[in-house]
């Protein structure tokens, strides 16, 4: 169905952000480094890949296995965030927002 494909690529977005954040880790710097957002999500090739990237991101941040800010020169950056015990959970659920981005193709070109 439908929603078994989208729960599959949302799975294999997450794969991707957490070995591409534990590479940055290792090999650039050693402290933990959040991806660039657009860098993660942006398909250079194809714009309607990059409008489902963004798609299938949107539910690793509402479901807390991402974090979504802003650095310091305010651009969205992106983080996996490790599974937690107990009653953190709630407090990350408590703290999640929406934010509503607007791309078209000439922004992405």
């Amino acid at each position: 169905s439908h929603q078994e494909a989208t729960e599959k690529e949302v799975e294999r977005i997450l794969r991707i952000l957490q070995t591409h954040f534990e590479n940055d880790r290792i090999f650039a710097s050693p402290a933990n480094t959040p991806i660039s957002f657009f860098d993660f999500v942006i398909d250079p090739n194809s714009f309607a890949r990059t409008v489902e990237n963004v798609f299938h991101v949107s539910f690793l941040s509402r479901d807390g296995l991402a974090k979504i800010k802003l650095d310091e020169d305010e651009l969205p950056i992106i983080e996996p965030i490790k599974p937690s015990e107990g009653g953190e959970e709630d407090s990350r659920a408590a703290a999640r927002n929406q934010v509503v981005i607007s791309l078209d193709q000439k922004e992405w070109k």
